[in-house]
């Protein structure tokens, strides 16, 4: 990676991207939302499918959807 002469920024970052740790928080948040006791499972799956959809422009479509 290119290095942009600043220590605390990495050159290319898309400022539009949700830093991880507010995915982690909604993904928790919509889990408490939908399941009575939600279990980590629950909220990494959750997580993975709002990561997948940030991806590809879905918002939270989905997200909480049980198969």
């Amino acid at each position: 990676m290119e290095k942009s002469g600043r220590e605390s920024e990495n050159v290319g970052m898309d400022k539009k991207e949700l830093p991880r740790f507010e995915i982690i928080d909604r993904a928790t948040e919509l889990a408490y939302q939908v399941f009575n006791c939600p279990t980590d499972d629950h909220i990494t799956g959750i997580y993975d499918r709002l990561i997948w959809n940030e991806l590809h422009g879905l918002g939270e479509l989905g997200a909480v959807t049980v198969h």
